[in-house]
């Protein structure tokens, strides 16, 4: 059994495996917009699509290729020419 994509669990999930600025996480649409909601009842505050946790991007799965109740942790690798300019690389969980 999968465990729930919580706020508390995606917490976790980033200071146990000590990630940086240096990756965004993914998730499925619908844990998307279930922590999100989360993140804006704890906060009591309306949040921008993508949005941090603890200093790291989370953006939704627009693709359908991340499962529900799973995190796709995805590398970034800036193009320092062009400061807005990524490229993401996907990397296993």
């Amino acid at each position: 059994m999968k465990n729930q994509i919580t706020l508390l669990s995606i917490k976790e999930f980033i200071i146990e495996n000590e990630l940086t600025d240096s990756v965004m996480l993914v998730l499925n649409s619908k844990n998307f917009d279930e922590v999100a909601m989360e993140y804006i009842e704890s906060n009591n505050m309306q949040i921008e699509r993508p949005f941090e946790i603890l200093g790291i991007t989370i953006i939704e799965d627009t693709d359908d290729e991340v499962a529900y109740n799973e995190i796709d942790v995805l590398e970034v690798d800036y193009d320092h020419q062009h400061e807005n300019d990524y490229d993401y690389l996907r990397t296993a969980v």
